[in-house]
């Protein structure tokens, strides 16, 4: 009788333990199941903003290629405003077709365009083309707009920036000020960086050359112009002042392809400031006004800033670059895709325009605070990101 009860609270025993094994198993495999359902939902949603972004890049550069320019932006003409998407964009889901190649097509669409032909959209080379704004423009100053399905864009003018490798000591030492970076370091910080870029192995006072960065074990400087702004975190000390690259602001609003005065039209607030020694209200007055009348005279600009810009009349820029900064990312996404377009309006059959960088950062939250508009046509309508994939 004894042995009997034995077996029997050992066959429980086993018979719960049996159960909470099982228990633990089915629970296992239902957390597996439901981030293996988590993992293929993100996948096709990433693959969803993807295909949007390329979709929306392909149509601006359709965009920006065929349409004239204003002080404003890009302009929509009345025709491509009602235009439906190019029958090639909804391609972009075809595996055998690179991006390249749909703009390809792009190109020869353009070419079959009489009216194109005799008469390219170049800036303002029209008979009846005007500077002035129209009131249909794509704004060029990183206003975020709405994209194809879930994607979202913006256009920076890099007309608009910074090319600090140009710049007077008095504007850089004026950044480094409203970055917040200490009296005493920002002379050595701006000779570091002259020297970084200039030809010679002679270093200023204050500066660096390459046997400075050996002693710390970092790769040489180029002693060249930077090849692009982030180039400018390799300069000796600059990777350490931690305000310039929070949210990659030094980056945002700097430039190493135009040679001009920052454009009043799109120029960030932290660069009319450094650029035209304005302080943070007038700037703000600036960009809060161009959205709705941009600027085309300074004594304007000088009548709404409430203070005279410090820049020499003949000097001063209203007009967008060729060189443009296309910013894409879409709903839910981590990283956004920045773009360096360059125009180029070529006409001896190769393409009007070239992409001189493409760089994936972290989303900044500029792009997430900031509401975005509808861009005035129909080219962003929805189309691949209405189906399901």
């Amino acid at each position: 009788m004894v042995m009997q009860q034995s077996q029997t609270g050992f066959v429980l025993v086993m018979t719960l333990w049996v159960l909470v094994i099982l228990t633990l198993a089915a629970s296992s495999f239902a957390v597996w199941t439901q981030r293996t359902i988590e993992r293929v939902q993100t996948r096709q949603t990433d693959l969803q903003g993807e295909i949007d972004m390329y979709n929306t890049q392909a149509t601006l550069i359709y965009l920006l290629t065929t349409q004239r320019f204003t002080i404003a932006g890009v302009t929509i003409s009345k025709a491509v405003a009602q235009e439906k998407p190019p029958v090639s964009l909804e391609n972009l889901a075809d595996d055998s077709k690179t991006l390249e190649e749909i703009m390809d097509e792009f190109v020869a669409m353009q070419k079959q365009q009489k009216q194109q032909q005799n008469n390219p959209a170049i800036f303002g080379d029209e008979d009846n083309d005007t500077i002035l704004s129209d009131g249909t423009e794509i704004a060029l100053d990183d206003q975020p707009y709405f994209g194809y399905g879930k994607a979202y864009f913006a256009l920076q003018d890099e007309g608009g920036l910074l090319n600090l490798q140009l710049e007077t000591e008095t504007v850089l030492t004026r950044l480094l000020s409203l970055f917040g970076i200490e009296n005493e370091l920002q002379a050595p910080l701006i000779a570091k960086f002259n020297d970084y870029i200039d030809s010679d192995d002679l270093h200023r006072l204050n500066g660096a050359e390459a046997y400075h960065y050996e002693e710390r074990h970092l790769p040489p400087p180029r002693n060249h112009f930077l090849l692009h702004p982030l180039e400018i975190y390799r300069v000796l000390d600059w990777s350490d002042q931690k305000n310039l690259w929070k949210n990659d602001q030094l980056g945002q609003i700097t430039t190493v392809t135009v040679a001009a005065h920052p454009n009043f039209n799109t120029a960030p607030s932290l660069v009319l400031q450094a650029a035209y020694n304005l302080n943070e209200l007038a700037a703000e007055r600036l960009i809060k006004i161009r959205q709705s009348l941009p600027f085309y005279t300074l004594t304007t600009v000088t009548q709404i800033a409430g203070m005279p810009p410090e820049v020499d009349p003949f000097e001063t820029n209203f007009f967008p670059a060729q060189a443009l900064r296309l910013t894409l990312w879409y709903e839910g996404a981590r990283y956004m895709r920045q773009a360096y377009i360059r125009l180029t309006h070529t006409f001896d059959g190769n393409k009007p325009w070239q992409v001189d960088a493409n760089l994936q950062l972290t989303l900044l939250p500029y792009y997430i605070q900031t509401s975005p508009a509808h861009a005035p046509t129909i080219l962003f309508d929805s189309t691949l990101s209405a189906k399901t994939l």
